[in-house]
C-alpha cells in the first residue's frame, strides 16, 4: 500500500439511514465518505472505552427535555435544605407552590402535541428524579399507582414532592383516593375522574 493511500471496504445499510446520514454530512460539509468514517470512528472510540452510545443519546435527550421542561441541574443536598427552609417558614405557602408546579408541567403535557400526555410525563419524570433509586408510576384500568423511595430524601422534601406529584396527576384527570407518606417514601393511588 502506497504512502497516504487508504483502502476501502464497502459496507451495506438501510437505505434510509444512509440518506438521513447523507443530508447531515452534507449540512456540515462533510462528504459521506468523511461522516461515515467519523461515525465509525466514534463507535470504535466508544467500544473501547466502555461506552454505550444508545445510552449516551438517550442520557443527551433527558437533559434537553429537562431543559425545556423548565428544570435545572442543582446541588440535591442544597435542594433538599431550600424545601426544608420553605417548609418550615411557609409550610402552606411551599405546599400550594410544589402543588401548582405539578399542575403547570402537567399542562405542558396535556396541551403540547404529545399523542399520551400522561405517558410522555410518566417517561420525563422517571428521567427526571435520579435522586430517587425506586420510582414507578403504573397506570391500569382508571387508576395511577405512585410509588417513590429515596432514603435521601427529608421529611419535608418527601411532602412537598407528594404535593407536587398530586398537583400534575390532578391535572391529567386523577383524583388521589389514598397516599402513604413518611420521610422518603411516597406511595399514592389516583382514580381516572376521581371515581
Amino acid at each position: 500500500m502506497k504512502a497516504g493511500k487508504v483502502k476501502r471496504k464497502t459496507l451495506v445499510a438501510r437505505e434510509d439511514l444512509v440518506d438521513r446520514l447523507s443530508q447531515v454530512a452534507k449540512q456540515r460539509g462533510y462528504s459521506l465518505y468523511a461522516m461515515v468514517n467519523e461515525v465509525l470512528e466514534l463507535a470504535v472510540k466508544a467500544e473501547e472505552t466502555g461506552i454505550d452510545l444508545n445510552k449516551v443519546v438517550e442520557e443527551r435527550n433527558v437533559l434537553k427535555a429537562a431543559r425545556e421542561g423548565g428544570f435545572i441541574l442543582g446541588l440535591e443536598s442544597l435542594w433538599y435544605e431550600m424545601a426544608e427552609l420553605a417548609y418550615q417558614k411557609a409550610k402552606s405557602k411551599a405546599l400550594t407552590s410544589w402543588f401548582e408546579a405539578g399542575v403547570w408541567l402537567a399542562k405542558r403535557y396535556a396541551a403540547g402535541e404529545v399523542e399520551d400526555p400522561f405517558a410522555a410525563f410518566k417517561k420525563d419524570l422517571e428521567a427526571f428524579t435520579w435522586n430517587a433509586p425506586e420510582f414507578t408510576i403504573e397506570k391500569a384500568e382508571g387508576k395511577v399507582l405512585v410509588r417513590i423511595i429515596s432514603p435521601r430524601f427529608t421529611e419535608s422534601y418527601t411532602v412537598l414532592f407528594t404535593s407536587f406529584i398530586e398537583g400534575a396527576l390532578e391535572t391529567l384527570g386523577y383524583k388521589i383516593a389514598s397516599k402513604e407518606i413518611s420521610r422518603g417514601a411516597i406511595r399514592l393511588e389516583a382514580l381516572k375522574g376521581g371515581s
